[in-house]
């Protein structure tokens, strides 16, 4: 489903570009590797364990590199045309929308947001990063936490530049410092953001501001 109109997908937007080029790099270095080992094998008759080895090299690098670059272009983010993510002189109000499990698109509020392990569902949640940690939606089936974790990361990022466009003043220092909250049935396993960094040029637009 795409996002309401006025609205552009963090893959579409210059800042994911890089993340693009990055994985077309992995891609075709893994793709040359595997010709590389079979074309000596088709004109030479030399072993074909030597196209085996190839495989397996190049196969090892997609798997290494390709699914943490695929899962950050895939964000489920979108950003109107006043957001610092798609321009860098904002003329009114910035909003920030996500993308959840149903396909539906959300527009987030005034806090940032949290990731918890759903096991009601199955999968990942979002709740506010509020007082009362008030559920949003469930966000994605996927099961590799660190991945879906950089994501998150990355919609945090556009929410604390959204709120510095509309003059809202940072809560995430509050928010570190409350106490987790015990909601029985959702197991509110927090993460923490520092664990994990994005690089590139996400981390070199928020050093920027």
């Amino acid at each position: 489903m795409e996002p309401p109109k006025g609205l552009v997908k963090f893959d579409q937007l210059e800042l994911c570009q890089p993340y693009r080029r990055q994985l077309q790099i992995v891609t075709s270095i893994s793709v040359i590797i595997t010709i590389l080992g079979l074309v000596p094998c088709l004109l030479y008759g030399i072993s074909p364990a030597l196209v085996l080895m190839a495989v397996v090299f190049s196969g090892s690098i997609l798997w290494f590199f390709g699914p943490d670059l695929i899962s950050v272009i895939n964000t489920p983010l979108a950003v109107n045309l006043n957001h610092p993510f798609f321009t860098e002189t904002p003329a009114g109000k910035a909003s920030v929308f996500v993308q959840f499990s149903n396909d539906e698109w959300q527009e987030l509020g005034p806090h940032r947001v949290r990731l918890i392990d759903d096991e009601m569902v199955g999968g990942f949640s979002l709740v506010e990063d509020d007082d009362e940690y008030k559920f949003i939606g469930h966000y994605s089936k996927a099961k590799n936490k660190n991945r879906v974790m950089k994501q998150v990361i990355i919609i945090n990022q556009a929410l604390s530049l959204r709120d510095g466009v509309n003059g809202h003043p940072d809560p995430i220092e509050n928010a570190r410092a409350r106490e987790s909250l015990d909601y029985g049935l959702l197991d509110r396993a927090w993460l923490e953001e520092e664990e994990i960094a994005v690089e590139g040029p996400l981390a070199k637009l928020i050093n920027k501001e």
